[in-house]
């Protein structure tokens, strides 16, 4: 029996609202993805490191596009400047966007890369943010697929995205799309309304059909 190339059984900040709203929100990342400061509703600010978890306080001024943080629990205080590029400058490190939980839930990511196509759908529930992870591999020689469903419960530290034990890295983050790796692998997967379905190529039959 053909064996699917398992690059993922796989498996996100909301993106920046100024428009004058002094209001701002997301999750960012520190350059060696290790430590995060997410950007919560109500001006609270969530800084998580390794496995240590510290609130704070923040107010954004849309205008001059500055931030300015507040401290509690040994929280970093200073000035945090919103870059052109969408980055954030807290004095000599840049914070790049990140993927948060409210980014991914109740929606559907679909990516295709050469012969593989997959969905990672997500539902917030009690247990956590549940994922359910369809990949399809595609055999040219015999035009076949196989297609190979999981579940699983997905969690974030740093730039990185835990579909249980798998940990895969995160990059070029907008509202829309992100990047995921794993080694030297990577695809970029696009947002869609919750429970988009594949669509199948064109003249491949399921192996399972055969």
């Amino acid at each position: 029996m053909k064996k699917a190339f398992s690059i993922l059984s796989l498996i996100l900040p909301l993106f920046l609202t100024a428009c004058g709203s002094d209001e701002f929100k997301g999750r960012y990342t520190d350059q060696e993805g290790l430590k995060s400061y997410e950007f919560l509703p109500d001006g609270e600010l969530r800084i998580v490191s390794d496995k240590n978890e510290t609130f704070g306080r923040y107010e954004y001024e849309s205008n001059d596009k500055k931030i300015t943080l507040m401290s509690e629990q040994n929280t970093p205080s200073g000035t945090v400047t919103v870059n052109e590029d969408g980055s954030l400058q807290l004095d000599a490190t840049t914070l790049t966007r990140s993927v948060d939980t409210a980014m991914l839930a109740n929606s559907t990511w679909i990516g295709n890369e050469g012969q593989y196509t997959f969905t990672l759908t997500f539902t917030p529930t009690e247990k956590g943010l549940e994922t359910y992870s369809e990949l399809v591999t595609y055999y040219d020689d015999d035009m076949t697929y196989v297609y190979q469903t999981d579940d699983s419960i997905t969690k974030l530290s740093g730039n990185q995205l835990f579909l249980d034990n798998t940990v895969y890295s995160v990059s070029d983050v907008s509202d829309t799309s992100l990047k995921l790796s794993i080694g030297n692998q990577s695809m970029v997967i696009h947002k869609h309304p919750k429970d988009t379905r594949i669509e199948f190529r064109d003249g491949y039959s399921n192996v399972d059909d055969e």
